[in-house]
C-alpha cells in the first residue's frame, strides 16, 4: 500500500472520529448513535432497505423481460435475465408448483420467490438441503419436534442414499404422539434414490410420516419399504397438501396398508403419480395413489402405472373413499389384484379407480387389468357403497372372471348409490355395466359403446356433457380419450 493511500485512510478514519466527538460534545451519547434506534443503526437499516428495493427490482424487470421475449416465463428464460442482471454464477433459478419458481442467491442468504403471474416476493428459507447429511440433518431436526411450521425446506440437489436402511421424517402414532411436518417442502423437481426403509418395529413409515403442511416437487426415484407396518412413499398420513409428487420406483412389499403417495389422505393430493408395485400380504386398503381417502380428503389430476396387489379393499388411485372424499380426473394403467382371504364369502373390492367408495368419483378412466379372487370387482369401483357417486368415467380394462359382482364399471351397487354418464364395451370385457345392484340404487346411466366409436370427438362429447375434461390421446392412450390435464 503507498504512502497516498495510507494518507487517504487515515484522513477518512479521522474524520468519523470527529463527527463523532463532535456529536457527543453536543450531548449525543454512543447508546444514540449505536443502539437498537441509533443514528448509525438506523443509517444502516435504510441502506439495507435501499439495496433490497433495488435487487427485488431487478428481479422484477428479468422475470418482464423474460416473459416480453418469449410470451411464457421458463427456468431456463427467466434464468438468462436474471443473469444479465446479476452476473452468472451469482443466482440460481428452481422451479417450484406448475408457474411458480425460486431464485436463490448463491453467496448470501437472500431469496425471492416468483409467482405464475409475475410477482415478486422475498422469502426467508429455514433448511437447504444439498446432500444426505443435509437430509439426514433435517429429519432430525423434525423427529425432535422441530414441525418447521409455515417455514419453507427446499432440497436443492439431487440424493442417492444408496439402498441402506434410513429413517423416517417425522412421526405418527396411534396414541397421537405425534411430529408433523408443518412447513412448505420444495423440493424443485429434485430426486431422491435408494430411499430404503424396512418397518420391523417401526409403523407409519416413508419419506415423512406425518404431513400438516405442503410437500410438492419431489420424485422418488428408486429404492424400497418393505416390512409389516403401513407405509406410503412420500407421507404415510396427509393432512396438508402433496403436489406434483411422484413414486417412481420405490416399491412396497409386504407392508400392511399402503398407498404410492400416502397410507391415509385427509388433505388434497394433486398432479401426483405411482409407478411403483405395491404388495400387501396380509392386509387391505391399498392403492397407487391413496390407500385410504378419509374425512373431506381430495384426489385430483393424478394417475397410477404400478401394479397393485392386496388382500381385499384395492384400487388403482385408492383403495378407499369414504363418504366425503372426493376423487377427480385421475387415471389408471396398472394391473389391480385382490387376493382375499380364505373363504369365499370374503368380498375383495378390487376397482381401476377405487376399491369401494362411499364418496364421488368424477371424470376418471381405467386401462387397467381388474383380479379380485371374491366378489366385488369393477372397472372404476369395485362396491359403490351407501350414497356414493360415479360420473363421466369409462373404462377398457378386463375385469378377469373370479368371484361374483363383477361389471365393467361397478362390481357392486348399493344403497343410494348414482352412476352417471359412464361408459364401457363388451369388445374388451363382455360383462354388464354393474354386476351386482343392492335394492334402492337410485340412478344407473351406463351406456355400451363399440371401440370405434371409444376413439372419435363424438365420445368426447359425450363424456364433456358435464365440463370439458376429456380430449382425444391419439398414441398417448392408443386413441382412447384422456384428460386435458395430461
Amino acid at each position: 500500500m503507498n504512502k497516498r493511500v495510507k494518507e487517504n485512510g487515515i484522513t477518512l478514519i479521522a474524520l468519523v472520529v470527529t463527527i463523532v466527538v463532535l456529536l457527543i460534545l453536543a450531548g449525543v451519547s454512543i447508546s444514540m448513535l449505536t443502539g437498537n434506534n441509533g443514528i448509525i443503526t438506523q443509517a444502516q437499516n435504510a441502506k439495507n432497505k435501499t439495496e433490497e428495493a433495488e435487487e427485488k427490482e431487478k428481479i422484477q424487470l428479468a422475470v418482464l423481460d423474460a416473459i416480453s421475449k418469449e410470451n411464457d416465463l421458463t427456468e431456463e428464460n427467466l434464468q438468462e435475465e436474471i443473469d444479465d442482471e446479476f452476473g452468472s454464477g451469482e443466482t440460481k433459478v428452481y422451479p417450484n408448483e406448475e408457474g411458480a419458481f425460486t431464485v436463490i442467491f448463491q453467496n448470501k442468504d437472500t431469496n425471492y420467490r416468483i409467482e405464475e403471474d409475475g410477482t415478486v416476493t422475498k422469502i426467508d428459507i429455514a433448511f437447504k438441503i444439498r446432500n444426505e447429511e443435509e437430509l439426514k440433518e433435517f429429519m432430525n431436526e423434525v423427529n425432535s419436534g422441530n414441525s418447521y411450521e409455515n417455514q419453507y425446506v427446499y432440497l436443492l440437489e439431487d440424493i442417492d442414499l444408496n439402498n441402506e436402511e434410513w429413517g423416517v421424517i417425522g412421526s405418527y402414532t396411534d396414541d397421537n404422539t405425534n411430529k408433523p411436518f408443518a412447513g412448505i417442502f420444495e423440493g424443485n423437481n429434485k430426486k431422491i434414490s435408494g430411499l430404503s426403509i424396512i418397518s420391523k418395529e417401526k409403523d407409519y413409515v416413508g419419506l415423512f410420516a406425518y404431513n400438516t403442511g405442503t410437500i410438492r416437487d419431489i420424485t422418488l426415484e428408486s429404492g424400497s419399504i418393505t416390512g409389516t407396518g403401513r407405509a406410503g412413499g412420500i407421507s404415510t398420513i396427509n393432512k396438508g397438501i402433496i403436489e406434483n409428487c411422484h413414486n417412481k420406483g420405490v416399491n412396497i412389499d409386504k407392508t400392511n396398508s399402503a398407498g404410492g403417495i400416502t397410507l391415509e389422505n385427509y388433505g388434497k393430493i394433486t398432479y401426483c403419480s405411482n409407478s411403483a408395485d405395491i404388495t400387501s400380504e396380509i392386509a387391505g386398503y391399498v392403492g397407487g395413489i391413496c390407500g385410504n381417502n378419509r374425512g373431506e380428503g381430495k384426489i385430483s389430476k393424478s394417475y397410477n402405472n404400478g401394479n397393485i396387489k392386496a388382500v381385499y379393499v384395492v384400487g388403482g388411485i385408492t383403495g378407499g373413499n369414504t363418504q366425503k372424499g372426493e376423487i377427480e380426473y385421475c387415471y389408471n394403467l396398472g394391473d389391480i389384484v385382490g387376493t382375499g382371504k380364505e373363504k369365499e364369502s370374503d368380498i375383495t373390492h378390487s376397482g381401476g379407480i377405487s376399491g369401494n367408495s362411499f364418496g364421488k368419483i368424477n371424470s376418471c378412466y381405467n386401462v387397467g387389468n381388474i383380479e379380485g379372487e371374491y366378489s366385488d370387482n369393477g372397472g372404476i369401483a369395485g362396491t359403490m357403497m351407501e350414497n356414493g357417486e360415479i360420473t363421466n368415467c369409462y373404462n377398457i380394462g378386463e375385469i378377469i372372471n373370479k368371484g361374483s359382482n363383477l361389471g365393467n364399471i361397478v362390481g357392486a351397487a348399493h344403497t343410494q348409490s348414482k352412476i352417471n354418464n359412464c361408459y364401457f364395451t363388451r369388445e374388451i370385457c363382455n360383462l354388464n355395466g354393474v354386476g351386482g345392484i343392492g335394492a334402492s340404487t337410485v340412478s344407473i346411466n351406463i351406456i355400451e359403446k363399440t371401440i370405434n366409436y371409444m376413439k372419435t370427438n363424438d365420445f368426447v362429447k359425450d363424456l364433456n356433457k358435464n365440463e370439458e375434461v376429456f380430449k382425444l390421446g391419439g398414441n398417448l392412450n392408443n386413441g382412447y380419450p384422456i384428460l386435458n390435464w395430461q
